[in-house]
């Protein structure tokens, strides 16, 4: 399937006075990743914000995707902190994906 022509790659979203974002993209397939696997489809996401220095990287996973179990990167964080990096499809059919600062279940973060 061609790409479309009208997707840049990439995306900017502001939080509201709730702090819930939108965000509107299309789905990823798998691509390719460290010594010649295929990573799970995911979503690049980089948190920006007042009294935050540097950017916070982190990926959104779709709870359903293709691959999840054996995606390099999924892999190397711990077990019980994967499920912060899962998205998940609500009953209208849009994904959640909360993204937590600080706390119980904050959001892995990576070092790059």
């Amino acid at each position: 399937m061609p790409i479309d022509p009208h997707f840049l790659g990439f995306g900017r979203a502001s939080v509201d006075p709730d702090g819930i974002y939108r965000f509107r993209t299309i789905r990823p397939g798998r691509v390719p990743g460290p010594g010649n696997t295929l990573q799970a489809p995911h979503l690049a996401v980089s948190v920006f914000g007042r009294g935050i220095l540097k950017r916070l990287a982190t990926r959104l996973y779709f709870a359903d995707g293709e691959g999840n179990d054996h995606d390099p990167v999924l892999s190397a964080v711990p077990a019980d902190r994967r499920k912060t990096l899962i998205a998940h499809q609500r009953d209208d059919g849009r994904w959640w994906f909360d993204i937590r600062l600080q706390g119980d279940a904050e959001t892995v973060f990576f070092a790059v």
